[in-house]
């Protein structure tokens, strides 16, 4: 049943934030206006969930989950906004008291078996009046609740296109292939995620400077990029290559070794160059070409469904080489359009965006 709720949470969390985060830095409203639109947009998400699956038979088991969603995704939204003013020590603390909400409830669920989410809505909302408290206090008049939305969903899309490939090969892999295969697959992916988590932290990092200069960012994002990214793989290759057995023994070493040189080379490519762009789109270009990328990406994960749902349908022509060829045609396909975008011409935001775009967002001719 936990699970179940985890699950269930995080697709509500996901979506009931709907790039929101992104919106609250470009068009910030008020606190009470994001809660109300986080509330609704999960009320509809768990709706569809429901109609689809049913993931819970009792309103009991339903509420402590919307309750958690809710405060979590308007609390991660208010935290994102103090990251991106520069005021890193404040979303530090407050990502730590985060956790420490979470580790609060072990003691309560172990001695006194309390019900996990239940417990998680006390701490969480406890926690989600901690960052109101210490977020901006600032007058907030905009009401341009239309372009909040529009600016939202075309971040949400930008970021989700890329974990949309990310999920539709472990998918394949676990379904269709050999199961030495699929093993050793899984494996190596396990080992090649950090250099995501890396990449999300160098984007966090870059996100905190106060003054953004585009050229700045991306010359310190690539660089410091390609230094931790190299560090990692070239010590996990070394440790694997020393330390065969180390490997658990349902994984093939002969099958692994070649799957994984050959996921972690592209996979670290694309890290080095996807992070600081993606900085770079939201923390210094306009909205106008925000929302263009947002629309070239829908077509493109349009198209790519079409190919992956062949794949699926083909699965027995195909080896892990050409599903991996395959993620990376669509993700380096997203980051070509991306800097097309991003790098072509002169800024041009709809009507009545430049009017609530901070100077320093907008972006340098």
């Amino acid at each position: 049943m936990f699970n179940q709720s985890y699950y269930t949470a995080s697709l509500l969390i996901l979506f009931g934030a709907l790039g929101f985060d992104i919106a609250q830095t470009r068009i910030p409203i008020k606190t009470f206006t994001i809660f109300l639109f986080i509330s609704i947009n999960i009320l509809i998400t768990y709706s569809i969930l429901h109609i689809i699956s049913g993931p819970f038979s009792n309103i009991l088991e339903i509420i402590p989950v919307i309750i958690y969603s809710t405060f979590t995704a308007a609390g991660g939204v208010l935290n994102f906004k103090l990251l991106f003013d520069g005021k890193y020590k404040n979303y530090f603390w407050v990502m730590l008291l985060f956790a420490i909400a979470h580790f609060m409830i072990i003691p309560a669920v172990l001695l006194f078996n309390v019900s996990i989410f239940p417990a998680l809505c006390i701490s969480i909302i406890i926690w989600f009046f901690v960052v109101y408290k210490i977020s901006d206090k600032e007058v907030l008049d905009n009401k341009n609740y239309k372009e909040y939305f529009k600016v939202g969903f075309s971040a949400f899309i930008i970021n989700s296109a890329v974990a949309l490939g990310l999920s539709a090969d472990k998918f394949i892999v676990n379904h269709f292939f050999e199961i030495d295969i699929a093993n050793a697959y899984t494996f190596a992916w396990g080992l090649t995620a950090p250099i995501f988590y890396i990449g999300n932290l160098i984007e966090k990092y870059l996100y905190a400077e106060p003054k953004p200069d585009k050229n700045r960012i991306l010359k310190k994002g690539f660089l410091v990029s390609v230094l931790l990214i190299s560090i990692y793989t070239g010590g996990i290759i070394a440790v694997i290559s020393f330390f065969p057995s180390l490997l658990p023994g349902s994984v093939s070493n002969e099958i692994f070794g070649s799957i994984f040189i050959f996921m972690i080379t592209g996979y670290a490519l694309y890290v080095i160059f996807h992070f600081p762009l993606n900085t770079y789109l939201f923390k210094v270009t306009g909205i106008g070409k925000q929302k263009t990328i947002s629309i070239y990406f829908s077509f493109i994960i349009l198209i790519f469904a079409f190919v992956f749902y062949y794949i699926i349908n083909n699965a027995f022509e195909f080896n892990f080489q050409s599903l991996l060829i395959a993620v990376w045609i669509y993700i380096f396909t997203l980051l070509i359009v991306k800097a097309l975008i991003i790098f072509r011409g002169k800024e041009n935001n709809s009507a009545g965006t430049d009017a609530i775009i901070p100077e320093e967002m907008k972006e340098i001719p």
